[in-house]
């Protein structure tokens, strides 16, 4: 099972972002990728416990092999999902050093593309881990302490991603559609910064202000290692990622996502399972110790 990592992406992979500049930004490496990824066996199996309608599969992540997809459109969309991971993989490090739910800022979107409730799941493998994902998914359960409130952005209960994916997991819409992908987005090397730190800034040529001789300046200490760094080539981060989107869309501003008939189905269906589970692991746990003393 692949190790899992979660961050604060809120809804920034929803959108294309504007990326103007992005090529420019990156240095040479490996190219970013979107593959199609079919997890509707592993989310349909836990809708299954809680009685809710299975998901069928429906293109809406434009990174597929089809006619009205262009190959420029699913370049830019992949494009801006990495960029956005990637930036949310460096920002939220005091997200999570700090145990903190949100607060960072969301990259603004140029167009919507999927109108739907996103699940979202950094991972560490090749291929996509469906299963580990959708577990992740199913703990969220944890954080509800009962029916869940109307929907608003100032909730905190929305504000974290696992929340939001365990909605989009259990979306009690009709006819629900689900459609995923698996992004790889390759560390890329940044071009060093060859401008010298010690002229920026300088508007007074005579350096005093009153035409005498300009200070003598000398890099030393901390300004000479940010001169190294700035004139060093940088590398970010590999991040993969699994994102799924299921519609109709499962959170919509000023009403609750589910009934209090449709939470008491999730209630009920998740807490038989995890009852039914532990005498299993208790019997796995007694047969173990009892070879120990063989």
């Amino acid at each position: 099972m692949a190790a899992l990592k979660f961050l604060s992406l809120a809804t920034a992979a929803i959108f294309v972002l504007d990326t103007s500049g992005v090529r420019a930004m990156e240095g040479a490496g490996a190219t970013n990728s979107g593959v199609p990824v079919d997890c509707s066996k592993a989310m349909n199996a836990a809708r299954d416990l809680v009685g809710f309608a299975g998901l069928t599969v429906e293109q809406t992540i434009p990174i597929k092999s089809d006619p009205t997809t262009s190959v420029a459109v699913e370049e830019t969309y992949v494009e801006s999902v990495c960029q956005a991971l990637k930036a949310y993989h460096i920002l939220c490090v005091r997200c999570l050093l700090h145990n903190e739910q949100d607060g960072v800022p969301v990259p603004a979107a140029k167009s919507a593309n999927v109108d739907g409730t996103y699940a979202y799941a950094v991972q560490d493998e090749a291929s996509a881990d469906c299963e580990a994902a959708v577990e992740h998914w199913k703990a969220a359960f944890s954080n509800f302490s009962g029916l869940p409130p109307t929907y608003t952005e100032s909730t905190d209960l929305y504000k974290n991603n696992q929340n939001i994916s365990f909605i989009s997991l259990f979306n009690p819409k009709e006819s629900p559609k689900v459609d995923c992908a698996y992004f790889i987005c390759p560390a890329k090397k940044t071009p060093p910064d060859t401008s010298d730190p010690a002229d920026e800034g300088e508007e007074d040529v005579d350096g005093d202000g009153d035409g005498g001789t300009p200070p003598k300046t000398e890099l030393g200490g901390k300004a000479s290692q940010n001169l190294e760094g700035r004139n060093a080539a940088s590398t970010d981060k590999e991040v993969k990622a699994l994102l799924c989107f299921t519609t109709p869309k499962a959170l919509n501003a000023g009403s609750a996502p589910y009934t209090q008939t449709q939470w008491d189905q999730i209630v009920t269906g998740l807490n038989k399972n995890a009852a039914t589970g532990v005498p299993t692991f208790l019997g796995f746990a007694a047969a173990a110790v009892g070879a120990l003393l063989l």
